[in-house]
């Protein structure tokens, strides 16, 4: 019986994991509509023609969080002079991220996803929970460019070493 099972649960891990289709360099970026910090909505297509920075974070005010969102507000004006648009997200509500953004002096839109759909596309969360993932989108609205693992700190400075001049 414990030989079925752990088939079973093998399979079922083994065929999500094929079943998920994984983005990648060139794949259409999901589409967003989001709220920001003050309410307003953002979606990716009205920058067309901009590549857009797009950094997922866990919480707000947690240590890591407040290292990577300084991290992208150091580079902001570097990245905004090579016509990057940057938007932070994670699931936090528009009054947490409006007190953060205030905190931090923010320069750049933190976007709420409450129900982590566009989290979940953008697979910037795994079993263990949120992770810190960056995306670099072209101006024609695809994946150029993805950055992940353990210096999320370092995701802006990468980016804009990948934006051609």
């Amino acid at each position: 019986m414990f030989t079925s099972i752990r088939s079973i649960v093998f399979s079922f891990f083994f065929i999500s994991a094929l079943s998920a289709a994984e983005l990648g360099l060139g794949d259409d970026a999901p589409e967003f509509f989001l709220r920001d910090q003050e309410g307003y909505i953002h979606s990716l297509n009205q920058h067309r023609g901009k590549y857009v920075l797009l950094f997922f974070y866990p919480r707000d005010f947690i240590p890591f969080s407040i290292s990577e969102v300084l991290a992208f507000e150091r580079s902001y004006q570097a990245l905004k002079q090579k016509n990057v648009v940057i938007y932070g997200v994670s699931n936090d509500d528009l009054t947490r991220h409006q007190k953060f953004h205030e905190k931090f002096k923010l320069t750049y839109d933190l976007l709420s996803d409450p129900n982590e759909e566009i989290i979940k596309a953008y697979e910037a969360r795994n079993f263990l929970g949120r992770k810190f993932v960056s995306y670099l989108i072209s101006p024609d609205g695809r994946i150029f460019r993805k950055y992940s693992g353990p210096s999320p700190v370092k995701h802006p400075t990468l980016a804009l070493a990948d934006i051609p001049s």
